[in-house]
Protein backbone atom coordinates (compact mmCIF):
# COMPACT_ATOMS: atom_id res chain seq x y z
CA UNK A 1 0.00 0.00 0.00
CA UNK A 2 1.35 3.30 -1.12
CA UNK A 3 0.57 6.59 0.99
CA UNK A 4 -0.19 9.50 -0.65
CA UNK A 5 2.54 12.51 1.25
CA UNK A 6 0.01 15.26 2.67
CA UNK A 7 -0.80 18.66 1.44
CA UNK A 8 1.73 20.51 1.69
CA UNK A 9 1.64 22.93 4.89
CA UNK A 10 1.56 26.26 3.43
CA UNK A 11 -1.22 25.61 1.11
CA UNK A 12 -3.37 23.90 3.96
CA UNK A 13 -2.52 26.94 6.30
CA UNK A 14 -3.14 29.22 3.22
CA UNK A 15 -6.80 27.52 2.69
CA UNK A 16 -7.45 27.33 6.46
CA UNK A 17 -7.14 30.92 6.28
CA UNK A 18 -9.36 31.65 3.69
CA UNK A 19 -11.63 29.59 5.43
CA UNK A 20 -11.29 30.75 8.87
CA UNK A 21 -12.35 34.35 6.77
CA UNK A 22 -16.00 33.23 5.72
CA UNK A 23 -16.34 31.27 8.51
CA UNK A 24 -18.81 34.05 10.01
CA UNK A 25 -22.48 33.21 8.51
CA UNK A 26 -22.95 37.39 7.44
CA UNK A 27 -20.01 36.16 5.50
CA UNK A 28 -21.25 33.50 3.72
CA UNK A 29 -24.26 35.09 3.17
CA UNK A 30 -22.97 37.37 1.59
CA UNK A 31 -20.37 35.61 -0.23
CA UNK A 32 -23.69 34.03 -1.65
CA UNK A 33 -25.30 37.10 -2.61
CA UNK A 34 -21.93 38.11 -4.32
CA UNK A 35 -21.75 35.07 -6.49
CA UNK A 36 -25.53 35.09 -7.56
CA UNK A 37 -26.21 38.82 -8.35
CA UNK A 38 -25.17 40.70 -11.18
CA UNK A 39 -22.87 43.91 -9.83
CA UNK A 40 -23.94 43.98 -6.53
CA UNK A 41 -23.00 47.02 -4.42
CA UNK A 42 -23.46 47.61 -1.29
CA UNK A 43 -26.93 49.12 -0.50
CA UNK A 44 -28.12 45.96 -2.19
CA UNK A 45 -26.30 43.27 -0.12
CA UNK A 46 -27.23 45.59 3.36
CA UNK A 47 -30.98 45.81 1.93
CA UNK A 48 -31.09 41.75 1.19
CA UNK A 49 -29.46 40.80 4.37
CA UNK A 50 -31.53 42.83 6.22
CA UNK A 51 -28.24 43.64 8.09
CA UNK A 52 -27.45 47.40 9.06
CA UNK A 53 -24.59 49.17 6.08
CA UNK A 54 -21.93 49.03 8.52
CA UNK A 55 -22.02 45.58 9.34
CA UNK A 56 -21.77 44.61 6.01
CA UNK A 57 -18.88 47.19 5.36
CA UNK A 58 -17.25 45.84 7.95
CA UNK A 59 -17.50 42.07 7.17
CA UNK A 60 -16.76 43.56 3.26
CA UNK A 61 -13.54 44.76 4.70
CA UNK A 62 -12.34 41.70 6.14
CA UNK A 63 -12.99 39.67 2.88
CA UNK A 64 -11.16 42.57 1.08
CA UNK A 65 -8.14 42.53 3.73
CA UNK A 66 -7.87 38.59 3.20
CA UNK A 67 -7.91 38.77 -0.55
CA UNK A 68 -11.38 37.12 -1.27
CA UNK A 69 -13.65 39.35 -2.64
CA UNK A 70 -12.96 43.46 -5.03
CA UNK A 71 -14.54 46.05 -5.50
CA UNK A 72 -14.65 47.77 -8.91
CA UNK A 73 -16.24 51.40 -8.77
CA UNK A 74 -18.97 51.49 -11.53
CA UNK A 75 -19.83 55.52 -11.98
CA UNK A 76 -21.94 55.94 -8.48
CA UNK A 77 -21.48 52.58 -6.89
CA UNK A 78 -18.52 49.94 -5.79
CA UNK A 79 -19.46 46.89 -7.52
CA UNK A 80 -18.26 43.44 -5.71
CA UNK A 81 -16.55 39.96 -6.67
CA UNK A 82 -15.53 36.72 -5.35
CA UNK A 83 -12.11 37.39 -6.66
CA UNK A 84 -9.87 34.13 -5.11
CA UNK A 85 -10.76 30.80 -7.26
CA UNK A 86 -10.72 28.73 -4.63
CA UNK A 87 -13.32 30.32 -2.34
CA UNK A 88 -15.45 31.22 -5.59
CA UNK A 89 -15.33 27.13 -5.95
CA UNK A 90 -16.49 27.16 -2.29
CA UNK A 91 -19.30 29.60 -2.69
CA UNK A 92 -20.56 28.06 -6.06
CA UNK A 93 -21.06 24.69 -4.42
CA UNK A 94 -22.84 26.35 -1.50
CA UNK A 95 -25.24 28.06 -3.77
CA UNK A 96 -25.86 25.33 -6.35
CA UNK A 97 -27.20 23.31 -3.15
CA UNK A 98 -30.08 26.46 -3.06
CA UNK A 99 -33.27 25.61 -4.74
CA UNK A 100 -33.47 27.99 -7.51
CA UNK A 101 -36.89 29.37 -6.40
CA UNK A 102 -36.92 32.79 -8.48
CA UNK A 103 -35.15 36.03 -7.98
CA UNK A 104 -31.52 35.88 -5.64
CA UNK A 105 -32.37 39.15 -4.01
CA UNK A 106 -35.73 37.90 -3.09
CA UNK A 107 -34.77 35.04 -1.93
CA UNK A 108 -31.58 36.66 -0.21
CA UNK A 109 -33.14 35.02 3.50
CA UNK A 110 -32.63 31.15 2.14
CA UNK A 111 -29.34 31.56 1.92
CA UNK A 112 -27.11 30.12 4.77
CA UNK A 113 -30.85 28.50 6.74
CA UNK A 114 -31.10 24.35 5.84
CA UNK A 115 -32.81 23.82 3.35
CA UNK A 116 -35.42 21.09 5.24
Amino acid sequence: MVTQPPCADEVVIEHAKKLKAIGHPVRLRLLCLIERQEDPCVSDLWKCLKQPQPVISQHLAILKQSGIVSAEVHRTRRVYSISDAFIKSVIRSIVDTIPNIGDPVADAPLIGKPLA
